[in-house]
């Protein structure tokens, strides 16, 4: 299914794409580290996520901000991080979402994420980073190599060659380029192999 398709679907609040909604966006949301720690400091449950996310799309007709730029998937997922990185509890027991929203004006991400929350994110991020790099290494150990002595030795490209005895510079940047690129095509389907067995 296209996301041309689903987008048309939950707009027309059909039992289909909502219960996309709920495998694609709500199950793996709430289950991931990050998430899944506020949501119990929080006390927020699926059903409210899912219940946020229903009113923000069909209620207030948010849904049809999406422009098809990006995955409708990661743009609904924008929106539930939102709710969860900036519920507030302490408002007469309700769960704050104002600012939650992928069209914000501050931008990419659809909230700021709070200052005591920020441990949790990190934690997180350093985690997926490192299983990305430890799969780059598995695939490709001389990729690694270079893109560890880029990254965090901050090595100019002909340092680098001559180090690891690489033909060109350029040859070196062909291979930083590849790594990265890797590592950013590693990261969604290694978020998904976690939140599977999690």
């Amino acid at each position: 299914m296209t996301d041309k398709e689903w987008f048309e679907l939950v707009k027309s609040e059909t039992d289909e794409g909502w219960k996309l909604v709920w495998e694609r966006v709500i199950a793996p949301e709430s289950r991931s580290q990050r998430s899944a720690e506020l949501m119990r400091r929080y006390s927020i449950t699926d059903g409210d996520l899912m219940g946020m996310l229903y009113d923000e799309m069909i209620a207030r007709r948010k849904i049809d901000l999406y422009r098809g730029e990006g995955s409708f998937e990661g743009w609904l997922r924008r929106y539930v991080r939102g709710f969860i990185l900036n519920a507030d509890p302490n408002k007469h027991g309700e769960i704050s979402i104002e600012g939650a929203h992928a069209d914000a004006e501050s931008g990419d991400e659809a909230m700021a994420i709070p200052v005591n929350d920020r441990q949790v994110v990190m934690r997180e991020v350093w985690d997926m980073t490192h299983r990305c790099f430890q799969d780059l290494w598995s695939s490709d150990p001389e990729r690694a190599y270079i893109h560890i002595l880029k990254t965090r030795f901050h090595l100019s490209s002909e340092e680098i060659k001559d180090f690891l005895d690489v033909s060109s510079a350029a040859n070196v940047d062909q291979i930083f380029s590849r790594s990265v690129k890797y590592m950013r095509e590693a990261w969604p389907r290694l978020e998904r192999q976690r939140v599977h067995m999690g």
